[in-house]
């Protein structure tokens, strides 16, 4: 499998989320020092308090998603490692964070981090999760409807090739949940699920399981990579 990647994206962003959450924890200190030591700057310290929480916030919300060994772009290639050549991953060089190129079309993997146990059932989402109240105020996303995030995310892809395609070049799109915390207990019903949802360790079998059919001609590759600026580009291969 070939992994194509936009390394300077992954890396600014990876360095903010590692530096983030310092500098609005020392914002914040300078604020509680300054109660003390100028009290009549009452607006000036809250408006540092604020400053402070947001960019720890930020810092939150781009950690979860570009440092450490969840992060999307290290657990998408190690859980799809094997696959063969005829796959390529695209991580951040599309409309959307991560796009499989499949010998039949174009998966789009929307990604979630949440933990704990997730279910579908009678048409929720649910999440129970130790201390998830404190998590959220950390900057964690809520689940929401992964669903409606997922479509949007392929109908981001969809009108992006349809702008860059040569007329009559169809690419099948589909998309899939990919829960990508290793501690997460996944609860759905394949047949009642309204988007294929599945855990980043089972991610590889359920493409082999559910293979896109009819291929692509070899026409059609090449008009996507095309499309793409992707060309003879190759940032990892991933055996």
């Amino acid at each position: 499998m070939q992994v194509i990647s936009n390394a300077a994206h992954i890396s600014s962003r990876r360095k903010i989320g590692e530096r983030a959450p310092f500098v609005g924890l020392v914002i914040l200190a300078v604020s509680a020092v300054l109660v003390f030591l100028k009290p009549e700057w009452l607006w000036a310290t809250m408006a540092l308090v604020w400053l402070g929480f947001m960019v720890s916030l930020a810092g939150s919300y781009l950690g979860d998603r570009y440092v450490g060994p969840n992060a999307g772009h290290k657990r998408i290639p190690e859980a799809l490692k094997g696959l063969d050549s005829g796959y390529t991953l695209l991580m951040y060089r599309t409309s959307v964070p991560f796009v499989l190129l499949e010998p039949g079309g174009l998966t789009v993997l929307s990604l979630k981090s949440q933990g704990g146990s997730i279910t579908f059932a009678n048409g929720k989402w649910q999440q129970r999760q130790k201390m998830s109240l404190l998590r959220r105020f950390a900057g964690q996303e809520s689940l929401g409807r992964p669903q409606q995030i997922a479509e949007s995310e392929r109908q981001s892809v969809l009108d992006q090739l349809k702008k860059l395609l040569p007329d009559g070049v169809q690419v099948p799109v589909r998309t899939v949940l990919v829960f990508t915390n290793p501690d997460v207990v996944l609860r759905v019903d394949e047949d009642t699920v309204p988007v294929p949802s599945v855990r980043a360790a089972e991610l590889k079998r359920w493409l082999r399981r559910t293979p896109m059919r009819p291929q692509l001609p070899d026409s059609a590759h090449r008009a996507i990579r095309d499309a793409l600026n992707l060309g003879g580009e190759v940032s990892s291969t991933a055996e």
